[in-house]
């Protein structure tokens, strides 16, 4: 058997590495205990090392004791690093309003056993990311109105509360002067799961959540369609689409075959924006004038036009003019769409008048008329989609309509609202 001898040369390489590697062993391990906490050592970063906690229970229950006459609606379960507590009261000072009802939050560091605030579980140097994210949050919830008063805060009158929770904080945005009387409570959930890098602790996260959505429409809020007649027009198209992406409203965009030759990226943007596309005839065609063939003929064609654009079928029809027949009813094989709203804005041309006629007889479940190729529609809906957001109303396509109604739109029948 041969033995292999090593030189001293050798020996002195291998000595030198165990020295690197020890050396880079120790700096590693300093380097995870430095990083363990965060700046101001209140909240750990992560649980991958031993943490000494406190006794926090008896510090909860003396909580507890000293607001024995308020009612407790939360309490963290979850998460080692802190307990929160949250409390509906009406006997205790210095409390924080959502709505009518008074509610107040209590955060205990597990670590320290002092009162925190959410912003000591966030990385001191993540702050900036923070206030970005919950930015983005809120404009996917809220209209611009909304979003620009918590921005500007000209007044400094705004503030806001936080409510911590095991999966997520609820933020709770107070006495912001809006541009439009809004009386509903402004907040918004942002689930750990959207700042996990960003707090300085490991929060317990939801394997299946939803962000807030102001296109997300319900059924116990007042609905109301709106529509538009003889487009697509290339220079207020975009203009729509823009106003109502910022105002978490769709519509419904009945448009005529010839013009959307002319535009057909207006055809395509109107659908990928989210919004419907249904027809108005290939060439503005009084259907109830019409042959059965002619008028087949005229749908087909903007049918055939509209796949070729989006790849989707057209599903419902509003005829020209308003006029139809029976006839039209039998023979063609989409329901027709008319209007309980006539803005008359392709007659009066006027900003006021259209807005105050929308505003004065809105209901939940009408359809409005409005036509998409007039400057003065278009600044009217500036002014009218704000302040039906205010007054509890959800702007919303047809089809958008019939579902949040459990109505289905059949064949052979006009719908005129969904009252």
């Amino acid at each position: 058997m041969k033995y292999k001898v090593f030189s001293l040369e050798n020996m002195i390489v291998l000595f030198l590495g165990l020295v690197v590697a020890t050396i880079g062993l120790i700096f590693m391990s300093r380097h995870l205990e430095a990083s363990f906490y965060d700046d101001n050592n209140k909240i750990p970063v992560s649980q991958s090392s031993p943490v000494k906690y406190i006794d926090v229970e008896k510090i909860v229950n003396s909580i507890k004791e000293k607001n024995d006459t308020a009612e407790l609606k939360y309490e963290s379960k979850e998460v080692e690093d802190f307990r929160s507590l949250i409390y509906k009261v009406t006997d205790i000072k210095d409390v924080d309003k959502i709505g009518n009802v008074e509610y107040k939050c209590i955060l205990i560091s597990a670590i320290t056993g002092e009162e925190i605030e959410f912003v000591d579980l966030i990385k001191k140097d993540k702050i900036s990311d923070f206030n970005n994210r919950e930015l983005e949050l809120l404009r996917l919830k809220y209209p611009e109105f909304i979003v620009e008063a918590i921005l500007d805060n000209g007044d400094n009158l705004g503030k806001k509360v936080y409510y911590v929770k095991d999966n997520e904080v609820i933020i709770s945005y107070e006495g912001y002067k809006l541009s439009y009387q809004y009386s509903e409570p402004i907040s918004l959930k942002i689930n750990f799961n959207e700042i996990k890098d960003l707090v300085s602790f490991r929060p317990f996260l939801d394997l299946d959540y939803q962000n807030e959505n102001g296109f997300s429409y319900t059924n116990n809020k007042k609905s109301i369609a709106l529509t538009f007649d003889d487009g697509p027009s290339g220079k207020y198209n975009p203009l729509i689409l823009d106003e109502l992406n910022k105002n978490k409203a769709r519509a419904t965009f009945f448009m005529v075959g010839e013009m959307m030759n002319s535009c057909q990226k207006c055809v395509y943007d109107t659908y990928r924006s989210g919004n419907e596309v249904a027809s108005h005839t290939y060439e503005h065609m009084n259907i109830k004038r019409g042959t059965v063939q002619k008028v087949e003929e005229s749908i087909k064609k903007v049918n055939d036009l509209y796949y070729s654009i989006t790849g989707d079928t057209i599903k419902y029809l509003r005829p020209p003019y308003g006029a139809y027949n029976k006839t039209n009813l039998e023979n063609v094989n989409l329901p027709f769409i008319m209007w309980n709203m006539d803005t008359l804005d392709w007659r009066y041309r006027d900003v006021d008048h259209i807005v105050n006629y929308i505003m004065e007889n809105a209901q939940d479940g009408s359809i409005i008329l409005m036509h998409e190729l007039y400057e003065t529609s278009y600044e009217a809906l500036k002014i009218v989609l704000p302040r039906l957001y205010a007054e509890g109303y959800q702007v919303v396509s047809i089809g958008e309509l019939a579902k949040i109604k459990g109505r289905t739109l059949e064949i052979g029948n006009a719908y005129t609202s969904l009252r």
